[in-house]
Protein backbone atom coordinates (compact mmCIF):
# COMPACT_ATOMS: atom_id res chain seq x y z
CA UNK A 1 0.00 0.00 0.00
CA UNK A 2 2.80 2.50 1.38
CA UNK A 3 4.10 2.05 -2.83
CA UNK A 4 1.15 2.74 -4.53
CA UNK A 5 0.32 6.19 -2.28
CA UNK A 6 4.27 6.83 -3.76
CA UNK A 7 3.60 6.31 -7.46
CA UNK A 8 -0.04 8.10 -6.84
CA UNK A 9 1.90 11.22 -5.62
CA UNK A 10 3.80 11.61 -8.64
CA UNK A 11 3.01 13.82 -11.63
CA UNK A 12 0.76 12.21 -14.68
CA UNK A 13 -0.34 13.76 -17.90
CA UNK A 14 -2.57 11.58 -20.51
CA UNK A 15 -2.56 12.05 -24.32
CA UNK A 16 -4.81 10.77 -26.79
CA UNK A 17 -3.26 9.40 -29.97
CA UNK A 18 -5.22 11.01 -32.53
CA UNK A 19 -4.62 12.97 -35.99
CA UNK A 20 -1.30 13.86 -37.40
CA UNK A 21 0.57 15.92 -35.26
CA UNK A 22 0.85 13.77 -32.42
CA UNK A 23 2.27 10.68 -34.55
CA UNK A 24 5.08 13.51 -35.70
CA UNK A 25 5.72 14.98 -31.82
CA UNK A 26 4.10 14.81 -28.77
CA UNK A 27 2.91 18.18 -27.11
CA UNK A 28 3.22 18.30 -23.29
CA UNK A 29 0.58 20.02 -21.28
CA UNK A 30 1.79 23.92 -20.46
CA UNK A 31 0.11 23.30 -16.80
CA UNK A 32 2.40 20.28 -16.60
CA UNK A 33 5.32 22.49 -17.35
CA UNK A 34 5.76 23.50 -13.62
CA UNK A 35 6.98 19.74 -12.80
CA UNK A 36 9.97 20.65 -15.37
CA UNK A 37 10.75 24.02 -14.75
CA UNK A 38 13.97 23.18 -12.88
CA UNK A 39 15.47 20.72 -15.69
CA UNK A 40 18.05 21.83 -17.77
CA UNK A 41 18.37 18.40 -20.06
CA UNK A 42 16.76 18.85 -23.68
CA UNK A 43 16.52 15.38 -23.43
CA UNK A 44 13.85 12.78 -22.19
CA UNK A 45 13.91 8.97 -22.00
CA UNK A 46 10.42 7.24 -22.15
CA UNK A 47 10.04 3.72 -20.01
CA UNK A 48 7.44 1.53 -22.06
CA UNK A 49 5.41 -0.74 -20.92
CA UNK A 50 7.89 -3.70 -21.40
CA UNK A 51 10.41 -1.99 -19.49
CA UNK A 52 12.69 -0.61 -22.50
CA UNK A 53 13.98 2.66 -22.76
CA UNK A 54 13.82 5.62 -25.73
CA UNK A 55 15.63 8.73 -25.44
CA UNK A 56 13.62 11.42 -26.88
CA UNK A 57 14.63 15.00 -28.09
CA UNK A 58 12.87 17.93 -25.72
CA UNK A 59 12.04 20.97 -27.80
CA UNK A 60 10.40 24.34 -27.08
CA UNK A 61 8.89 27.01 -29.04
CA UNK A 62 6.17 29.90 -29.48
CA UNK A 63 3.10 26.93 -29.28
CA UNK A 64 4.64 24.84 -26.41
CA UNK A 65 7.32 22.18 -25.30
CA UNK A 66 7.57 18.85 -27.26
CA UNK A 67 8.78 16.11 -27.40
CA UNK A 68 10.23 15.22 -30.80
CA UNK A 69 13.03 13.65 -31.89
CA UNK A 70 12.89 9.98 -31.15
CA UNK A 71 8.81 9.95 -30.46
CA UNK A 72 7.87 8.41 -33.92
CA UNK A 73 9.99 5.60 -33.08
CA UNK A 74 8.53 4.96 -29.18
CA UNK A 75 4.93 5.26 -31.66
CA UNK A 76 6.32 2.97 -34.14
CA UNK A 77 8.01 0.22 -32.27
CA UNK A 78 4.84 0.28 -29.82
CA UNK A 79 2.62 -0.49 -32.43
CA UNK A 80 0.26 2.96 -31.38
CA UNK A 81 -2.62 4.15 -33.12
CA UNK A 82 -5.45 6.24 -33.20
CA UNK A 83 -7.69 6.36 -30.38
CA UNK A 84 -5.00 4.61 -28.06
CA UNK A 85 -4.69 6.42 -24.44
CA UNK A 86 -1.47 6.89 -22.97
CA UNK A 87 -0.47 7.73 -19.78
CA UNK A 88 2.94 9.34 -18.49
CA UNK A 89 3.88 9.12 -14.88
CA UNK A 90 7.17 11.83 -14.23
CA UNK A 91 9.90 10.39 -12.23
CA UNK A 92 12.22 12.67 -12.23
CA UNK A 93 15.60 13.85 -14.16
CA UNK A 94 13.45 13.53 -17.02
CA UNK A 95 12.36 10.08 -16.84
CA UNK A 96 8.94 9.18 -17.63
CA UNK A 97 7.00 6.08 -17.53
CA UNK A 98 4.44 5.22 -19.94
CA UNK A 99 1.44 3.03 -19.66
CA UNK A 100 -0.80 1.95 -22.91
CA UNK A 101 -4.58 1.61 -23.01
CA UNK A 102 -6.38 0.32 -26.40
CA UNK A 103 -8.81 1.24 -27.45
CA UNK A 104 -11.42 -1.10 -25.12
CA UNK A 105 -10.02 0.94 -22.15
CA UNK A 106 -7.83 -2.31 -21.39
CA UNK A 107 -4.03 -1.60 -20.11
CA UNK A 108 -1.69 -2.98 -22.17
CA UNK A 109 0.65 -5.71 -19.30
CA UNK A 110 4.09 -5.49 -19.40
CA UNK A 111 5.41 -7.49 -22.26
CA UNK A 112 8.30 -6.98 -24.52
CA UNK A 113 7.19 -5.34 -27.88
CA UNK A 114 9.14 -4.06 -30.42
CA UNK A 115 12.47 -5.38 -28.75
CA UNK A 116 10.36 -4.60 -26.02
CA UNK A 117 6.63 -5.26 -26.26
CA UNK A 118 4.44 -7.69 -27.36
CA UNK A 119 1.01 -8.31 -26.89
CA UNK A 120 -1.95 -7.06 -25.30
CA UNK A 121 -4.50 -8.27 -22.74
CA UNK A 122 -6.37 -10.85 -24.33
CA UNK A 123 -10.17 -10.17 -25.85
CA UNK A 124 -12.96 -11.80 -24.93
CA UNK A 125 -14.28 -13.86 -22.66
CA UNK A 126 -14.61 -15.59 -19.97
CA UNK A 127 -11.06 -15.29 -19.42
CA UNK A 128 -9.09 -11.61 -18.56
CA UNK A 129 -5.30 -12.33 -17.86
CA UNK A 130 -2.19 -11.12 -19.75
CA UNK A 131 -0.89 -11.75 -23.37
CA UNK A 132 2.29 -12.63 -22.70
CA UNK A 133 4.95 -14.50 -25.17
CA UNK A 134 4.21 -17.80 -24.19
CA UNK A 135 0.46 -17.25 -25.14
CA UNK A 136 1.81 -15.53 -28.64
CA UNK A 137 3.85 -18.11 -29.16
CA UNK A 138 0.99 -20.48 -29.18
CA UNK A 139 -0.67 -18.10 -31.71
CA UNK A 140 2.03 -18.61 -34.47
CA UNK A 141 2.11 -22.62 -34.58
CA UNK A 142 1.83 -22.80 -38.26
CA UNK A 143 5.38 -22.51 -39.25
CA UNK A 144 7.82 -24.81 -40.67
CA UNK A 145 11.69 -25.29 -42.26
CA UNK A 146 12.51 -27.44 -45.13
CA UNK A 147 15.33 -27.93 -46.80
CA UNK A 148 16.39 -27.57 -50.62
CA UNK A 149 13.45 -28.32 -52.96
CA UNK A 150 11.02 -29.68 -50.04
CA UNK A 151 7.52 -28.93 -49.57
CA UNK A 152 5.75 -27.93 -45.96
CA UNK A 153 2.18 -28.38 -44.85
CA UNK A 154 0.61 -25.63 -43.05
CA UNK A 155 -3.32 -25.03 -42.50
CA UNK A 156 -3.70 -28.29 -44.17
CA UNK A 157 -2.16 -26.86 -47.16
CA UNK A 158 0.50 -28.17 -48.72
CA UNK A 159 3.25 -25.16 -49.69
CA UNK A 160 4.85 -25.34 -53.25
CA UNK A 161 8.83 -26.54 -53.25
CA UNK A 162 10.88 -23.97 -52.58
CA UNK A 163 14.60 -24.77 -53.56
CA UNK A 164 17.17 -22.03 -51.92
CA UNK A 165 21.07 -22.53 -50.54
CA UNK A 166 20.07 -19.97 -48.22
CA UNK A 167 18.66 -20.52 -44.16
CA UNK A 168 14.29 -19.97 -44.87
CA UNK A 169 11.54 -20.82 -43.22
CA UNK A 170 8.27 -20.88 -44.10
CA UNK A 171 5.42 -19.20 -41.89
CA UNK A 172 1.02 -19.51 -42.02
CA UNK A 173 -0.57 -16.53 -41.26
CA UNK A 174 -2.47 -16.56 -38.00
CA UNK A 175 -4.47 -13.55 -36.89
CA UNK A 176 -1.62 -11.99 -34.44
CA UNK A 177 0.89 -12.06 -37.52
CA UNK A 178 -2.03 -9.90 -39.18
CA UNK A 179 -3.61 -8.21 -36.99
CA UNK A 180 -2.68 -6.22 -33.36
CA UNK A 181 -0.88 -7.30 -31.85
CA UNK A 182 0.92 -7.62 -35.15
CA UNK A 183 4.13 -9.93 -34.71
CA UNK A 184 6.09 -13.00 -36.21
CA UNK A 185 7.51 -15.55 -34.49
CA UNK A 186 10.89 -16.70 -35.59
CA UNK A 187 12.13 -20.55 -35.38
CA UNK A 188 14.78 -20.90 -33.36
CA UNK A 189 16.32 -23.05 -36.21
CA UNK A 190 16.32 -19.91 -38.52
CA UNK A 191 17.20 -17.58 -35.74
CA UNK A 192 20.15 -19.47 -35.05
CA UNK A 193 21.50 -19.98 -39.12
CA UNK A 194 21.21 -16.54 -39.53
CA UNK A 195 23.48 -15.51 -36.27
CA UNK A 196 20.46 -13.45 -34.89
CA UNK A 197 21.77 -11.63 -31.33
CA UNK A 198 20.04 -12.09 -28.43
CA UNK A 199 19.68 -7.98 -28.32
CA UNK A 200 17.01 -5.90 -30.29
CA UNK A 201 18.16 -5.44 -33.91
CA UNK A 202 16.76 -3.89 -37.27
CA UNK A 203 16.50 -6.07 -40.28
CA UNK A 204 15.27 -5.46 -43.77
CA UNK A 205 12.11 -7.32 -45.47
CA UNK A 206 11.64 -7.16 -49.13
CA UNK A 207 8.48 -7.81 -50.91
CA UNK A 208 7.67 -9.90 -54.52
CA UNK A 209 8.40 -5.69 -55.77
CA UNK A 210 11.51 -4.81 -54.58
CA UNK A 211 9.99 -2.55 -51.89
CA UNK A 212 11.85 -2.76 -48.75
CA UNK A 213 10.71 -2.03 -44.67
CA UNK A 214 13.24 -2.11 -41.94
CA UNK A 215 11.28 -4.38 -38.96
CA UNK A 216 12.91 -4.49 -35.67
CA UNK A 217 13.74 -7.92 -34.27
CA UNK A 218 13.35 -8.89 -30.98
CA UNK A 219 14.39 -11.78 -28.64
CA UNK A 220 12.31 -13.35 -25.62
CA UNK A 221 10.78 -16.23 -24.31
CA UNK A 222 13.79 -18.37 -26.32
CA UNK A 223 12.30 -16.81 -30.30
CA UNK A 224 13.20 -13.79 -32.22
CA UNK A 225 10.33 -12.41 -33.19
CA UNK A 226 9.95 -9.48 -36.06
CA UNK A 227 7.38 -6.41 -34.66
CA UNK A 228 7.88 -2.93 -35.16
CA UNK A 229 7.40 -2.84 -38.84
CA UNK A 230 6.13 -5.81 -39.53
CA UNK A 231 2.60 -4.38 -39.18
CA UNK A 232 3.34 -1.54 -41.97
CA UNK A 233 4.68 -4.53 -44.49
CA UNK A 234 2.02 -6.88 -43.65
CA UNK A 235 -0.87 -4.49 -44.37
CA UNK A 236 1.18 -3.13 -46.82
CA UNK A 237 0.95 -6.33 -49.04
CA UNK A 238 -2.44 -7.62 -48.07
CA UNK A 239 -1.43 -10.44 -45.76
CA UNK A 240 -4.22 -12.38 -44.53
CA UNK A 241 -4.89 -14.76 -42.35
CA UNK A 242 -4.28 -18.61 -44.00
CA UNK A 243 -1.77 -17.18 -46.19
CA UNK A 244 1.42 -18.75 -46.51
CA UNK A 245 4.62 -16.90 -47.00
CA UNK A 246 8.36 -18.48 -47.27
CA UNK A 247 11.05 -15.99 -45.60
CA UNK A 248 14.81 -16.48 -47.39
CA UNK A 249 17.74 -15.12 -45.62
CA UNK A 250 19.61 -12.73 -48.59
CA UNK A 251 22.60 -11.41 -46.49
CA UNK A 252 22.95 -11.06 -42.99
CA UNK A 253 20.47 -8.31 -42.02
CA UNK A 254 17.77 -8.96 -45.28
CA UNK A 255 15.30 -11.65 -45.61
CA UNK A 256 13.32 -11.40 -49.21
CA UNK A 257 9.68 -12.82 -48.41
CA UNK A 258 7.79 -15.04 -50.98
CA UNK A 259 3.81 -14.85 -50.67
CA UNK A 260 2.69 -18.24 -51.94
Amino acid sequence: MERLKIEDARPHFFKIIYGEDVKQHLRIPPAFMKHLSQETSNRATLTGPSGSHWSVTVSTDANGTYLQKGWKEFMKENSLGDNEFLTFRYDGNMQFYVKIFNKSGVKREAVPVSGNNIGKRARGRPRKRPVGLQDLHKQQLHGSEEGPGQSSKIFGKTAKPFTSQSPHFTAGMTKANVKKPFFLRIPRSFSAAAQFPPSRRKVVLRDSAGKAWDVICIKGQGNHYLSGGWRSFACHNNLKQGDICKFELVSMDEMQVHVL
